[in-house]
């Protein structure tokens, strides 16, 4: 069951924005229309400092009509994170993606029916820091900027849609894809359980008031089922059960592995982070298998078994790699073409 969060929005526009700003149109900073180059990673940077910032946290609103007639809104909170995905057809080699949970992009969809969304908030940091010191912004971004695309298996709870930023701007990494665990690769490093693993995303309780603030958090491998189990979609599909404590706000955090070390009966040095999977929800201490979207943050939170559910990077890359997003990418390297081609030619007569 989703649990309605309202504390963002009061928090948000409190500490950062005049109430105005939730309806004004969205700034330049966000042209989520048409992908763009990924920028580079800053390697000077510590990994986590490169991991906290992959992801930007997403509100989603949504439209409710009462019994009289009259409509509100109520307001769910996640996090997603960024992804390049390297296309030498483009000017800089890159297509960018925002990915996150299904239920949080469609809140609802947990039970059947998405809610019918009104829009999106996007909060992440700038370089600079703006006119009242403060180096978070908050991006409205209208449905129709976002182009949601899911997965053909009903199961997966991922999200994923093109999106471009000014990265002039924006404080932000974009992972690539590349970092993107695979189920040959799961298999080729021997991933285990007891193998540790970290999530970063939205912590409700300090949201940040002059930097976004993403969390970090760390746990073990529980459980790789070599059977499929409810998933927060409930159906049943391919998860990971992680014994780490995620709670609302967590939903669409990238959870991460470190391959370094002795894999296969061989030792690698140094840092090896890749994307293990998306966090979706978690197991609820009771008899029965029950699931908690954690796209949302109620007052409590009561009977966490402290096993997350996390979808696999595999997933992830099922839907980049699908027929439908590599159509998208030929359909803008097309447009583009067309755009650049000149209908008579420029030479000059001889």
């Amino acid at each position: 069951m989703m649990i309605f969060f309202r504390k963002w929005t009061i928090w948000l526009g409190f500490l950062l924005l005049p109430p105005t700003a939730f309806c004004q149109a969205p700034s330049q900073s966000v042209t989520p229309a048409v992908p763009s180059a990924s920028p580079a990673v800053p390697v000077s940077l510590p990994i986590v400092d490169q991991i906290k910032k992959t992801v930007v946290f997403l509100q989603t609103d949504c439209r409710v009509v009462a019994s009289d007639g009259s409509t509100g809104f109520s307001h769910y909170a996640g996090t997603s994170f960024l992804l390049s995905v390297t296309d030498p057809r483009m000017p800089d080699g890159f297509f960018e993606y925002l990915v996150t949970n299904r239920h949080v992009a469609q809140p609802g969809i947990e039970n059947g029916k998405s809610c019918d969304v009104a829009g999106y908030l996007m909060r992440g940091d700038t370089k600079t820091a703006g006119p009242t010191g403060s180096y978070s912004t908050i991006e409205p971004i209208p449905v129709s900027a976002l182009h949601w695309s899911f997965s053909t298996d009903a199961s997966v709870d991922l999200a994923i849609t093109p999106i471009g930023l000014n990265v002039d701007k924006l404080d932000v990494v974009f992972l690539p894809s590349s970092l993107l665990l695979g189920q040959d690769e799961v298999e080729k490093n021997h991933v285990v359980e007891g193998d540790s693993v970290l999530f970063t995303g939205l912590f409700v309780q300090i949201v940040g008031q002059n930097h976004s603030e993403p969390i970090v958090r760390e746990g073990k491998i529980a459980m790789m089922p070599r059977e499929q189990i409810p998933t927060t979609l409930n159906s049943l599909g391919d998860v990971y059960l992680v014994d780490s404590h995620v709670f609302g706000g967590n939903s669409g955090s990238p959870m991460f592995i470190d391959l370094a070390g002795m894999r296969g009966g061989s030792i690698t040095t140094g840092v090896n982070y890749r994307v293990f999977g998306v966090v979706s929800g978690y197991v609820r201490e009771d008899i029965n298998l029950t699931l908690q979207p954690v796209a949302a943050y109620a007052g409590t939170v009561a009977a966490n078994s402290g096993i997350a559910m996390v979808v696999p990077a595999q997933k992830v890359l099922d839907i980049i790699n699908s027929q439908e997003l590599q159509k998208q990418r030929d359909d803008v390297i097309k447009a583009q073409s067309v755009q650049h081609a000149s209908p008579t030619s420029s030479a000059s007569p001889r």
